[in-house]
């Protein structure tokens, strides 16, 4: 009967054991959701946005501009040599090649702005992260990209949109 006893106490601690690991929570998150929704996220998104608009205004210009001389040189076709024209369109190719390469260096530039601030405001949100986790006892955060199927009640995207804005209100952009 003892033996029963040990035996049944034994078992019974190993399934609460069991239990115990079962407790340990995983939860996701949509990082876009984040930083589409949170204030510091649309605010710092909108500026890039802006910037990158004046930047394609700037470029739509001189486009045009680019577009515009080549019909001034081919409009003096009867009026000049076929040298001078020649030797006009050459120097317009050898600028918008100039263009050109500008153009993309800066298009790159603004992709690596956009990318340096967007890590930098998802370093800025991960304490406020790892405090929830903590604060929860949560064993992991798996970005909703790579969840196949999950209950809605595993989401906490929500929950860390409401602390996000109540601690960081702007982000500046570097």
């Amino acid at each position: 009967m003892k033996l029963f006893k040990n035996f049944f106490f034994i078992f019974i601690m190993l399934l609460s054991v069991d239990n115990l690991k079962a407790q340990d929570k995983v939860v996701y998150l949509d990082v876009d959701f984040i930083l589409t929704n949170t204030i510091a996220g649309k605010s710092l998104l909108d500026n890039l946005k802006k910037e990158e608009q004046l930047k394609i205004e700037k470029f739509k210009e001189k486009d045009e501009s680019f577009i515009n001389e080549e019909k001034k040189i081919l409009a003096k076709t009867n009026l000049i040599s076929k040298e001078e024209i020649n030797k006009e369109m050459k120097s317009l190719q050898v600028n918008f090649q100039k263009y050109r390469k500008s153009k993309n260096k800066e298009i790159d530039d603004l992709k690596k702005k956009r990318n340096r601030n967007v890590v930098n405001f998802l370093n800025l949100i991960n304490p406020i992260i790892e405090q929830y986790m903590s604060d929860n006892s949560i064993y992991m955060i798996i970005d909703k990209k790579n969840v196949f199927i999950a209950r809605k009640n595993y989401d906490i995207t929500n929950k860390l949109i409401e602390l996000i804005d109540n601690q960081i209100k702007t982000v500046e952009i570097k």
